[in-house]
């Protein structure tokens, strides 16, 4: 994303997806969001990363931009360093992954090493450590789960169907917040605890436009697109050589509704003729509610 569309061979040749957008005129940037995926298993292609896709999906939903994502070792120095880094340039930090009662379970102990401090006993977590595994033992394995960096904050959630607390908490320490890296229980609480990333202020409205034609022939039009409404609409387009009714999915972003409006009938104004055409993502639900509607009147 970003980069400029290229005409030409090039442009052909390259299936990557692509977005445009540049710095714009005087408004609040919206949050921002750096995630850090913590596992050899993913390094090492033994396990598909899917919580940095989820993440992704529910920061935006909340008016966050997620600025970057990077894969880190089970190593304590090199979570540390990342965790820095990330935290002295994004609003916030996520981090998934690498918290568990195993020698490779690493992050709390890089956690605090990336803001100076170390880990130590949290008088809550260990009642819970005792009351959920049983073990009272400082040197068990399942006490490791309460040690934690000096500064930390708890962080309990909230079940969204039932309404009831959660029972365990989300440990984060300054604008770091550490999730566990098994799937089910990472989208749980994140989800739980979605209040402490969303964004009263930035809303992101987004429209789609599918083109029956190649990004070669409409590179110019998406320019001159971009040229009129830079840092106002993000404007990315993407190629589907395998889809034999568009060729391009152009998508249009932006924190204003009107902008996007005005963008998106530039857009189908100055494409050439014919090649913009109509596509029904969802055609089995709205096939279905045709018929409820034929069944209900009764023709």
């Amino acid at each position: 994303a970003g980069r400029a569309l290229r005409a030409g061979r090039a442009l052909l040749a390259t299936t990557a997806s692509r977005a445009m957008a540049a710095p714009g005129p005087a408004r609040a940037p919206p949050a921002t969001a750096g995630i850090v995926v913590i596992g050899d298993e993913i390094l090492k292609g033994h396990t598909q990363d899917t919580n940095s896709f989820f993440m992704c999906r529910r920061l935006h939903a909340l008016g966050v931009k997620v600025a970057r994502i990077s894969v880190v070792p089970d190593e304590v120095e090199a979570i540390a360093d990342e965790v820095a880094t990330f935290a002295a340039r994004f609003t916030y930090v996520l981090t998934s992954g690498g918290i568990g009662p195993t020698h490779d379970d690493v992050t709390f102990e890089a956690v605090a090493k990336a803001f100076g401090e170390k880990v130590t006993p949290h008088p809550e977590l260990v009642a819970l450590v005792h009351k959920f595994f049983g073990k009272t033992d400082a040197e068990s394995p399942e006490m490791k789960l309460a040690r934690i960096p000096e500064s930390s904050r708890l962080n309990y959630g909230t079940d969204g169907h039932t309404g009831s607390t959660f029972k365990y908490p989300l440990v984060s320490v300054r604008n770091v917040y550490i999730f566990p890296g098994i799937p089910t229980l990472m989208e749980h609480v994140l989800d739980g605890l979605a209040h402490l990333f969303r964004s009263d202020c930035t809303h992101f409205h987004s429209q789609n436009i599918y083109v029956a034609a190649d990004e070669v022939l409409i590179a110019p039009v998406l320019y001159e697109a971009n040229a009129a409404f830079q840092g106002r609409v993000s404007l990315g387009s993407y190629p589907d050589w395998a889809n034999n009714y568009y060729r391009v999915k152009l998508t249009l972003e932006s924190e204003s509704e009107q902008d996007l409006e005005e963008v998106h009938r530039f857009l189908v104004e100055k494409l050439p003729p014919g090649v913009v055409v109509p596509v029904v993502t969802d055609c089995v639900s709205l096939a279905a509610m045709e018929v409820y509607g034929l069944a209900e009147s009764g023709t």
